[in-house]
């Protein structure tokens, strides 16, 4: 499949390692507002001055865009209308009523729309799902998850942390990554309640810190915190238990553990996986690494989709991007209220 980039930014130069590793696709054509970035680019990669001009051609059968938060709407939109699938980094988009525009669209066109959840490709996540799956730890009760990093030294621009850019702050930053994961873990959500806090970098709108309690189907229970105060650096993690065991997806570094007993309370069988390949290919060549990894397994299954071979591996839907968003301006309506909010979906 031939590939167009829209935003050749810092992910969008990830996204390009990606594509250009990746046997299932091509990179053909590219645009950004930023003209001195076409010199990253090879001589087979068509650079565009504008938008309009890429989406009018036939260099391209999809795109990703890994442009700021608050241009994926419309983007997203022209793409699919001029007859692209899409991939669009996450957040979905600014608002839930642009995410349910870009539903809109892309039913309309007929076009395969999804988001760039990249953590579900993680293989300690993917080891937390497959012991859910299995019935290895038994009955789901409930998913902790968390994840955190410094704040505001993290950011390379303001907009970064800007409300009316990203949607929100932490939540809809590091956080959406395991809203999504804790919400793909426990098969969907159902109500919400949170608390949205506002008290260390004082940016008005944009949290510092977010924490939800969410409840699933079959009575599943989640409690979420997100966060820019965590000093010890950027982490993330998720354990689900169930009544006889649990597992937990640890990064960074990569690892996972699963606990297992025959009956609730009975004797542990802890079995660990240390992924040293992946640890020690992030020493070498950084984060990025895993990140390009993970886009590739992604990119096959994204293909899948357009060839209307199904919904493969852990591809998240455009309906799943509605869903965590959702899920977040839940939080920020239950920060306000104190009341639970009802999680409805797209329409």
């Amino acid at each position: 499949m031939r590939f167009g980039l829209i935003g050749l930014g810092g992910i969008g130069q990830v996204r390009k390692a990606a594509i250009e590793q990746s046997p299932a696709c091509t990179l053909t054509a590219a645009f950004d507002i930023n003209k001195d970035n076409a010199a990253q680019l090879d001589s087979g990669v068509q650079f565009f001055d504008s938008l309009e001009a890429m989406l009018n051609t036939d260099s391209c059968d999809a795109v990703v865009i890994s442009t700021p938060t608050n241009f994926h709407c419309e983007q997203a939109i022209a793409a699919l209308e001029a007859g692209k699938h899409v991939i669009v980094e996450k957040p979905m988009a600014s608002s839930l009523e642009q995410c349910q525009q870009m539903l809109d669209a892309a039913r309309r066109a007929d076009k395969v729309l999804t988001v760039g959840f990249n953590h579900r490709y993680f293989e300690a996540v993917k080891d937390v799902r497959n012991a859910i799956q299995s019935g290895e730890i038994g009955k789901l009760s409930y998913i902790r998850a968390y994840t955190g990093h410094t704040g505001l030294s993290e950011f390379k621009s303001p907009w970064m942390y800007d409300k009316d850019v990203m949607g929100g702050g932490t939540l809809m930053d590091n956080g959406i990554h395991v809203l999504d994961l804790t919400q793909h873990l426990m098969g969907g959500v159902n109500n919400v309640s949170g608390v949205a806090l506002t008290d260390i970098w004082k940016l008005g709108r944009s949290e510092d810190n977010g924490f939800a309690l969410m409840r699933g189907k079959d009575g599943v229970a989640a409690i979420l915190h997100s966060s820019w105060s965590e000093w010890k650096g950027y982490r993330f993690y998720v354990e689900a238990y169930g009544d006889k065991g649990m597992a937990r997806a640890y990064y960074a570094p990569m690892m996972s553990t699963v606990i297992t007993m025959d009956k609730p309370g009975g004797k542990p069988v802890k079995r660990r996986n240390f992924y040293l390949s992946a640890i020690f290919r992030e020493k070498l060549k950084g984060w990025q690494s895993t990140v390009i990894q993970t886009f590739i397994e992604e990119i096959d299954d994204f293909v899948a989709l357009t060839k209307g071979r199904g919904k493969t591996g852990c591809i998240a839907t455009a309906e799943d991007g509605y869903r965590v968003t959702e899920i977040a301006n839940a939080v920020y309506k239950s920060s306000e209220t104190s009341e639970t909010v009802a999680i409805k979906g797209s329409t």
